[in-house]
């Protein structure tokens, strides 16, 4: 069995693409409708396996950074990671700003990257075609379609698999992606990966999971749509913050839900098992990211109503810190600096997530799963100052839900 099959056969391939990209392989939807790499693609030579045992986030889950990482200039805080600069702002083009899922501020850096010659092209995720509750991923220089591909996609994508073109081309191009593709970009790149010479900016956005394809059909059944094939496109969010998940069919008639009712609702209770142990949904490998800057009520839960885009918006590394600076400099980005624990308030969801992670994994390990491997400094750094009681609730609480999953 080889190495792309284990992890495979284990639940733990996420669909990044990876793999794939490595021998210009296909992804392809499992029975339980997540995308994983199809026969063609698991089969590598040693070199290639040796950099997916590396890189792969079904095997590692240990790229997050305790206080003993931290660089000269760089700050850190226990639960958000290492950080050059952390802020709240949009981008000041009013059309990207209601584009994005929040205020825009990645499709505007990544437009602005092409627009200004910084990069050949953007790796960008949109919505298939062929398929339009799907995806596809591609490199593009396209202003345009940049702009198009705005907004969050709450459904399977192999970003990754897109980088098989840059394998066989010149040129410099930025990353787009989940931070579980990032982490996996970023260690194959440490690991020697000849791609290094061709990636120039690792751009990522805070995830609470990635929704099944099945979790899609339960969503336009929710929204009254009886056939997929009835669907010429599909919108998750964006057009508004959060804005509302938008299904256009053949016929013309078009089916609407709040984002509460779409992600809270339907989706994120079909999110693969991985990303309940997922180390890093808030994308510590990438040069810059950017999450929802929620209003949060009198009780501290995110306000959903909608209102004009605010991302959060956290330089991590010093490429990422000159690129934001740049960026502001050049009028691209409007933002406020940020008290790093004004985060807390804003996304309570990654917060509890990481609070809940080593209690998570140990159920995991006690029903006999398969796990990637940690840094166990770090699960004790994201789980001080939870209470006994706490714990015993979520591990009890885990240990049901993965009963459940077996009948």
């Amino acid at each position: 069995m080889t190495i792309v099959e284990e992890i495979k056969s284990a639940n733990l391939c996420i669909g990044c693409g990876y793999c794939a990209s490595l021998v210009s392989g296909s992804m392809v939807l499992d029975d339980a409708g997540f995308l994983v790499p199809s026969d063609d693609s698991t089969t590598l030579s040693p070199e290639e396996e040796a950099l997916v045992k590396t890189s792969c986030p079904g095997i590692r889950g240990d790229s997050v950074f305790t206080q003993t990482d931290v660089e000269p200039g760089a700050r850190f805080d226990q639960m958000w990671g290492r950080y050059f600069f952390a802020s709240v702002g949009h981008s000041t083009d009013r059309d990207i700003r209601h584009l994005g899922s929040s205020g825009g501020a990645l499709t505007g850096i990544s437009n602005w990257l092409v627009e200004s010659g910084q990069v050949d092209g953007v790796l960008v995720t949109g919505y298939d075609p062929d398929y339009p509750i799907g995806t596809r991923s591609r490199i593009t220089a396209n202003l345009e379609e940049i702009r198009q591909r705005a907004g969050s996609k709450y459904c399977p994508a192999a970003p990754l698999a897109g980088l098989a073109d840059v394998r066989r081309g010149e040129g410099q191009y930025a990353v787009v992606g989940r931070p579980c593709d990032i982490a996996t970009l970023r260690r194959a790149i440490n690991a020697g990966d000849p791609i290094s010479k061709n990636i120039k900016f690792l751009i990522s956005f805070f995830c609470a999971g990635t929704p099944s394809d099945t979790g899609n059909l339960h969503l336009l059944t929710r929204l009254g749509v009886e056939k997929s094939e009835d669907v010429v496109q599909l919108r998750h969010r964006g057009n508004g913050w959060p804005g509302d998940t938008v299904a256009e069919l053949c016929d013309g008639t078009v089916k609407t839900c709040t984002y509460n009712e779409s992600w809270g609702g339907v989706l994120r209770k079909h999110t693969h098992s991985l990303c309940k142990i997922c180390a890093d949904g808030i994308g510590e490998q990438a040069d810059i990211v950017a999450a929802d800057a929620w209003y949060g009520d009198d009780e501290g839960y995110p306000v959903f109503s909608e209102a004009d885009g605010r991302s959060l918006i956290i330089a991590r590394t010093t490429i990422g810190r000159d690129l934001l600076r740049h960026a502001i400099g050049a009028g691209i980005l409007a933002v406020d600096d940020l008290d790093v624990r004004a985060i807390d308030q804003m996304q309570p969801g990654q917060l509890a997530r990481r609070r809940q992670l080593g209690v998570r994994i140990s159920a995991y390990r006690l029903m006999g799963h398969r796990v990637p491997k940690y840094r166990r400094a770090a699960l004790k750094q994201y789980s001080r100052g939870q209470s006994l009681v706490r714990k015993i609730v979520m591990f009890s609480a885990t240990i049901r839900r993965l009963i459940r999953a077996r009948r």
